[in-house]
């Protein structure tokens, strides 16, 4: 995103914010009544950066699981929070590494029969 200008930086986040190209190449301040040239230009021109633009506005917008964890932590450790926000996080803390997996053996021995259809043999419904 360095070597961009200005205007091209302008353009893709009014472009991100879902105006045409045409209407962003106008609000990025591109001078002219070739607006329509212009966005299509910086369509073919920038589309790496746009996806870039994309991974870049997300990592804001959703948090990881580290930060998650790191709320939950923080959330279970503050004295000043309600009793039974502290519980809940602490409980999702837990659940997020796996500390209340119900673990059951099955002891036993079963019989599953399996046909194989030739290609010309249609799968018939036994119920």
């Amino acid at each position: 995103m360095d070597k961009l200008t200005a205007k091209q930086r302008a353009w893709i986040d009014y472009y991100k914010r879902g105006k045409t190209a045409t209407e962003a190449a106008r609000l990025a301040g591109y001078k002219g009544d070739n607006h329509h040239t212009i966005g299509a230009q910086n369509l073919a021109k920038l589309s790496k950066y746009i996806s870039d633009r994309d991974e870049l506005l997300d990592r804001d917008r959703v948090a990881d699981m580290a930060e998650i964890n790191a709320f939950w932590s923080d959330t279970m450790r503050d004295d000043t929070a309600d009793i039974k926000d502290r519980l809940k996080a602490s409980e999702l803390r837990a659940r997020s590494i796996g500390a209340f997996i119900e673990r059951r053996e099955i002891v036993g021995a079963q019989t599953i029969t399996v046909k194989l259809l030739d290609d010309d043999e249609e799968m018939k419904d036994t119920e």
